[in-house]
């Protein structure tokens, strides 16, 4: 089987993750997703190459939408210990399934508008990262089962480099995020959310010097998120989209 690039944008997952609703998903129909690992080999009707959606005519395919749904059910099931196959947790996997093709979409509209600003990847950024991440991993061989596992190739690795590259170089080129403020309303007004949280488990709160500083952090970074989004939506917006689930 030919692995497919998986699209794992930091800022697109922790969305994901967070599950917002969504109003207009588009939600793959009965038989069309899985959350089990991507082995078309398992199944003689499964075809990777199979068209699911388009964005301004480039296509995402069901070995792509696979892949990404496989590393988002590890995600989540590691991050809160919970094993997705349960039927318990069926809602929960469900709403993975919808969510993910919405985050492939804006994934695709954001690469999209990156390189229509003419925005680049210098190759010594992709070399940079990999040789990074095979420190981080100890060896050489470390690193092949480190892409083994989450079903990618070195060459699907580089392409994910370079799709954080541009989404991130699009941001600072258009977004000015570090340019993003609050007033001091907002953070009392948080800070009184944190409070109420605090009692409503039988806590005493800290007071608000003692955690200012990470509430502060905490609401500039949901008003870069949230400017994030309004940029995507944007994008969405404008461009051309098409399904096509059976």
């Amino acid at each position: 089987m030919k692995r497919q690039i998986l699209w794992l944008m930091p800022i697109l997952l922790v969305a994901l993750l967070m599950f917002s609703a969504c109003e207009e998903s588009a939600e793959p129909a009965d038989g069309e997703a899985s959350l089990e690992a991507p082995e078309s080999s398992e199944d003689p009707d499964y075809d990777e190459e199979k068209v699911l959606a388009t964005v301004n005519g480039d296509e995402i395919n069901q070995g792509q939408f696979d892949a990404y749904i496989f590393q988002l059910k590890n995600q989540y099931e590691s991050q809160h210990g919970v094993n997705l196959d349960d039927p318990q947790h069926g809602d929960v996997a469900s709403e993975l399934l919808v969510r993910a093709m919405d985050q492939l979409v804006e994934q695709k509209a954001l690469v999209q508008r990156a390189k229509e600003l003419d925005i680049s990847v210098p190759s010594s950024v992709v070399d940079q990262q990999i040789e990074e991440i095979i420190e981080q991993q100890g060896s050489q061989e470390a690193f092949e089962t480190f892409l083994e596992d989450r079903y990618l190739t070195q060459e699907d690795l580089e392409i994910l480099i370079e799709e954080d590259y541009l989404i991130s170089q699009l941001y600072d080129e258009e977004l000015d995020l570090d340019e993003v403020s609050y007033d001091d309303e907002e953070l009392s007004a948080l800070y009184d959310r944190f409070v109420e949280q605090r009692e409503a488990m039988d806590r005493e709160p800290e007071s608000f010097e003692e955690v200012e500083a990470e509430l502060a952090q905490s609401l500039i970074e949901r008003l870069r998120h949230d400017k994030q989004q309004e940029y995507i939506d944007s994008l969405i917006e404008d461009s051309e989209i098409e399904y096509f689930y059976n």
